[in-house]
């Protein structure tokens, strides 16, 4: 499906519900989508104004998540987080929950940039609204 803002999105059917999968541009970088679709429907406006409240301010995306982010890449990096969070981290990946509604489970991620050439992802998942966990991949 070609999407007006979200661009071309791929219906993905897995055994837990079905999902659109699409990638947009972010300050010229990829930034994977993943869009949930309950009943396999169409993104919904509430979806749409959820992807753009976050795209068109990334600072929000990266201070949904700081709050267990930061520790984690002290942890892994050995080295205190940079005072402009863009020289640790490159956003990857948003989930965009069913209605757009932020209090139902969705995600983030954040390609390391400090990190040699591991290049690690740090996936921070958001339930009622406060990140719970972050897992580090890669």
């Amino acid at each position: 499906m070609a999407h007006p803002v979200l661009g071309d999105l791929l219906l993905m059917r897995t055994k837990s519900g079905a999902y659109w999968e699409g990638e947009t541009g972010l300050g010229g970088r990829p930034l994977t989508l993943a869009i949930e679709a309950p009943g396999e429907a169409e993104p919904v406006p509430a979806q749409v104004a959820f992807f753009e409240r976050y795209v068109h301010y990334p600072e929000a995306a990266f201070h949904k998540a700081e709050d267990l982010l930061v520790g984690e890449y002290e942890d892994w990096v050995r080295r205190p987080f940079p005072a402009d969070w863009r020289e640790a981290f490159a956003w990857v990946a948003l989930s965009i929950p069913a209605d757009g509604d932020e209090l139902k489970p969705w995600d983030l991620s954040f390609e390391c940039l400090q990190d040699g050439t591991a290049r690690r992802h740090f996936t921070c998942f958001i339930e009622r609204g406060h990140v719970v966990r972050v897992e580090v991949s890669g």
